[in-house]
């Protein structure tokens, strides 16, 4: 897990007495976020997005594609429930296989558990990923000017500022008109932190002329500016000040973070890519392993991954969410396994899917509906695609998943096909070669009589007769 824990943060420059980062360009639309995904809302609706077009310098209200679905993350971690989630879940899931867009993924509700189908979505969100995420400590006074030096310029001279995620509880707090001096001009001060309903939350800014009476009744200047998940028409326009004495001086009642957290995005262009479609109406009894074998003739990869998406989640529905159909399409992204693939000039791919029952259905139908694998090395217009033998594969009963494990293989090389029979080699009815003898005639115009017998396709083993007539005497014509 790319958790990164970070000392205090040091201040690196002169701070100025105010940030707010909501109003720079990178910062998307303000979300109301569906059922209890505050913590994907928070982390990938905001976080993720602002973070994302800050470093491709990209304006996020100008396209559905410059922002990133909070509700794709979402759907992966809540086990197929409005259960809520944890920020860090989300973050993993991005820098694995990144995060599908907004364009390709609009909102679709809080009960569907919607999963997105189609290869070139997946292969779309593979290019924004998450290199880490870093838990900033924020539990005493003296880490206060390292975050803030964060939020303005990410202790980076010139550079746009960032944004943190931290968690609370928000069922009971209280929220009052404030009039008194700020310099971002927001009208809505947190005065008592809640006790339950734990709640995700952005923090996007500062104002250190913000002032707040303590329960003391001594004055405490300055505060963070938060953002909200509930629409723009919560608090002011979706923000209010959160001050800075509140937060360092919160009981362990109030569940205030003793950290925040960030993300630090990075774009790539992907090099190997698989695309997996699978049927079954259990989605949760399925999880996916991709790998590779430096041969094409190698019987077992050498490299494996674990596929983050679609492991064991989701819940006991069908594959794209409750409602929706069976199938789908994946992409799985394997390009952190291509610096282990030196050499590898003929490799063999695979697929293992396991199948286990999970939850309280048991999948009736879990199938392999398709598998190619993409190779993008060579740039633009030289893309390979190796493609799956699926017609071999129903011939040969091997295309539903048994419970445990089902790998595919595939070689990188097609293989080449030869047959003594116009219908078929394999007997729909035996499952062994039929029994007809083949003539082989070399080049040289010598001949051999085989015949093929006891094939094992799980051992790749196939017992071979023959006669061979080193004088080539009854050539054939």
């Amino acid at each position: 897990m790319p958790i990164v824990q970070r000392s205090a943060l040091r201040v690196s420059s002169e701070l100025p007495q105010s940030v707010d980062n909501s109003l720079s360009k990178y910062f998307p639309p303000l979300i109301d976020q569906k059922g209890g995904s505050c913590a994907q809302a928070s982390a990938i609706g905001y976080m993720y997005t602002y973070e994302m077009n800050r470093l491709l310098d990209r304006d996020a209200s100008a396209s559905p594609a410059n922002r990133f679905s909070y509700q794709y993350t979402y759907n992966f971690v809540n086990e197929g429930k409005d259960n809520g989630s944890l920020s860090w879940e989300g973050l993993s899931l991005a820098t694995d296989n990144g995060v599908i867009t907004e364009e390709d993924w609009p909102e679709s509700g809080p009960t569907s558990f919607k999963w997105a189908t189609g290869y070139e979505k997946y292969l779309t969100a593979i290019h924004y990923r998450a290199r880490t995420f870093d838990r900033i400590p924020l539990e005493k006074w003296e880490d206060l000017p390292g975050l803030k030096q964060f939020l303005y310029n990410r202790g980076t001279n010139g550079s746009a500022g960032g944004l943190v995620v931290f968690s609370g509880y928000a069922g009971n707090w209280t929220i009052n008109q404030y009039d008194g001096p700020s310099a971002t001009g927001y009208h809505r001060l947190l005065t008592k932190l809640g006790t339950d309903g734990g709640h995700a939350l952005t923090i996007v800014g500062y104002d250190d002329l913000v002032e707040f009476t303590t329960p003391g009744g001594e004055v405490s200047k300055g505060a963070f500016i938060v953002v909200n998940t509930w629409g723009s028409y919560a608090h002011d326009r979706g923000r209010f000040y959160l001050p800075y004495w509140l937060y360092f001086n919160h009981s362990p009642k109030n569940l205030l973070s003793d950290f925040v957290t960030s993300v630090d995005p990075y774009y790539q262009e992907p090099q190997i890519v698989f695309k997996v479609g699978v049927e079954c109406d259990s989605r949760d009894d399925l999880s996916f392993q991709i790998g590779v074998a430096p041969n094409q003739t190698d019987m077992r990869p050498t490299h494996q991954i674990q596929v983050s998406i679609a492991d064991h989640q989701g819940g006991d529905h069908p594959m794209q969410g409750a409602w929706w159909p069976n199938d789908i399409e994946f992409g799985f992204d394997f390009s952190k396994v291509v610096k282990l693939m030196d050499g590898y000039d003929h490799p063999a791919y695979f697929l293992t899917v396991s199948r286990n029952k999970r939850g309280s259905k048991e999948a009736t139908v879990a199938r392999l509906t398709g598998l190619s694998v993409y190779d993008y090395r060579q740039g633009p217009g030289n893309t390979k695609v190796h493609v799956f033998d699926m017609e071999e594969a129903r011939q040969e009963g091997t295309v539903d998943f048994h419970t445990g494990y089902n790998t595919y293989r595939l070689s990188s090389i097609p293989p080449k096909k030869t047959s003594f029979s116009p219908v078929e080699w394999i007997s729909a009815q035996t499952k062994q070669p039929v029994s007809a003898p083949l003539v082989v005639r070399t080049a040289s115009g010598k001949y051999a009589k085989i015949r093929l017998s006891d094939y094992d396709r799980a051992a790749g083993t196939i017992h071979i007769k023959y006669v061979y007539n080193p004088e080539g005497g009854r050539n054939l014509k």
